[in-house]
């Protein structure tokens, strides 16, 4: 799956992030861990499931410049705000274009934040211009965003029946019903998931 020298790029990927924010950095690691669990469950193959390891530690690199104030922002963000936070898939793939060792994933890490119906950024792609593998890893890095956040929230929360993963599913396909996610592969994630927090096989 990895090549020569990956894990030692990775560890460095690592590093950095996390010497920038330490929950960016523990979040690369839950990201390669379920993208990989994602990835052996649908079937890919060993250079899409390289290419999703990647992602999980570039896809973030541009945040690295985004002041704390707008990037650990709780409130609503201002539109200039939300502009400064739209441009960091560019400089992540600007960061990875700059090393031959990372550049074959710039154009992947560059589309992440596209949507199918072209509402993303910051190319506004549609569609198949939005490679598999990084539709594979949009829905990885959603739910974590909403799962971990669910999660702080509901430490002094009280408790609740209600799976915390479930507002992952309904986000997601609020997503896929205004057409920027694709369905089939929604479906396949929302079985994926709950067999992931609830143990299965």
């Amino acid at each position: 799956m990895l090549h020569s020298g990956d894990t030692e790029i990775l560890n460095f990927l690592e590093q950095i992030q996390l010497a920038r924010n330490v929950t960016a950095g523990l979040r690369c690691y839950r990201l390669r861990t379920m993208c990989l669990h994602f990835g052996r469950w649908l079937k890919l193959t060993q250079e899409q499931m390289r290419q999703l390891i990647f992602l999980s530690y570039c896809h973030g690199l541009g945040k690295i410049g985004i002041p704390d104030a707008i990037l650990l922002k709780p409130g609503t963000l201002s539109d200039q705000e939300w502009a400064k936070i739209r441009e960091y898939p560019e400089v992540s793939a600007l960061m990875c274009s700059q090393l031959p060792i990372l550049k074959e994933f710039a154009p992947l890490v560059r589309s992440h934040q596209e949507r199918l119906n072209g509402t993303g950024y910051p190319d506004g792609l549609t569609r198949e211009k939005i490679p598999y593998v990084v539709q594979v890893f949009q829905l990885v890095n959603v739910a974590d965003a909403i799962i971990s956040k669910r999660l702080h929230r509901a430490r002094n929360a009280p408790a609740s029946d209600r799976p915390y993963w479930a507002q992952a599913v309904e986000e997601i396909t609020k997503e896929m019903q205004a057409g920027a996610r694709d369905p089939e592969l929604c479906e396949k994630f929302f079985r994926f998931l709950e067999l992931y927090y609830r143990g299965g096989s």
